[in-house]
């Protein structure tokens, strides 16, 4: 259940709950984020960045890509992407999706390997297991706003979040990725 619950926090980061934010950090929340999380020694976590839009009335959007290092010479990646319910009370951050979708990005020769080698096979289908659990739907976590609200802390230290600015690379970076999978 712990794994499961940090692959969804991973790979979903921010959302909501269907009403909208009632509370000042929750308004202050809203608008358009960049989030990174850094892979965790236990595996638990995955690099991940995630572009997220928190509207006012409780609705968002997000997508953001996953990188897992399965061995040494094979990093498999997803595209996520889905549509939100967020609220913020008392600096818990809870989300819902209404939709969501997961598809694989690897490379030629990454999905290549997974093709031939079964345990690679077993560990992508647990990864996928793990973002369509059941405990997914539903995601709270603490939160910290940061520097006049352009910074976002996730649970402790365990994704780091600023504003998109205009002509963000990490949006480039992540429309070519969405562009190229069309």
């Amino acid at each position: 259940m712990k794994k499961c619950l940090l692959s969804s926090v991973a790979i979903l980061l921010l959302a909501g709950c269907a009403s909208a934010p009632s509370d000042t950090q929750g308004s202050a929340l809203a608008g358009e984020w960049i989030c990174h999380s850094i892979p965790t020694k236990d595996r638990l976590t995955f690099d991940r960045l995630d572009h997220f839009v928190l509207k006012s009335d409780g609705s968002g959007a997000l997508r953001g890509i996953s990188s897992i290092e399965m061995d040494k010479e094979t990093t498999i990646r997803y595209l996520t992407k889905g549509n939100v319910k967020w609220q913020n009370k008392n600096d818990v951050l809870s989300f819902d999706f209404i939709d969501r979708s997961m598809v694989p990005a690897h490379s030629k020769n990454a999905a290549k390997a997974i093709k031939q080698n079964k345990t690679l096979q077993q560990q992508g289908k647990e990864q996928l297991d793990d973002f369509y659990c059941k405990c997914n739907d539903h995601v709270e976590m603490p939160i910290e706003l940061k520097q006049d609200g352009n910074k976002l802390i996730l649970g402790k230290d365990y994704a780091t979040c600023r504003r998109v600015t205009e002509n963000d690379k990490d949006i480039k970076l992540l429309n070519k990725w969405f562009n190229t999978k069309k």
